[in-house]
């Protein structure tokens, strides 16, 4: 039976940078966007700004869920790597702290 262990260190250090650049991005704002120019002032008045207002509030939970899951990424990155360095110190007769 094996017994390898594979931890996807570098694809979850991907994941994280990703969910980084997902937060930094996810508010393009209404300053960066005309609405009028792609959607014509008055769709722009109506559904696209009703949209907006509506998007402020799950834009704000959305960021909350991204950081909290990017947080918990670096985590399990962190005991990985605790859990490595401290096992080769036990191999190497160390103390592993």
């Amino acid at each position: 039976m094996s017994s390898n262990v594979n931890i996807p260190g570098d694809e979850l250090k991907e994941a994280q940078e990703r969910l980084d650049f997902v937060n930094n991005n996810i508010d393009i704002g209404h300053h960066t966007f005309d609405f009028d120019a792609a959607f014509g002032p008055e769709l722009s008045r109506g559904a696209a700004q009703n949209f907006e207002d509506r998007w402020e509030d799950g834009k704000h939970q959305l960021q909350k869920q991204v950081k909290g899951i990017r947080d918990a990424i670096g985590q399990i990155l962190d005991a990985f790597e605790k859990t490595d360095r401290d096992a080769a110190a036990h191999l190497d007769g160390g103390s592993g702290t």
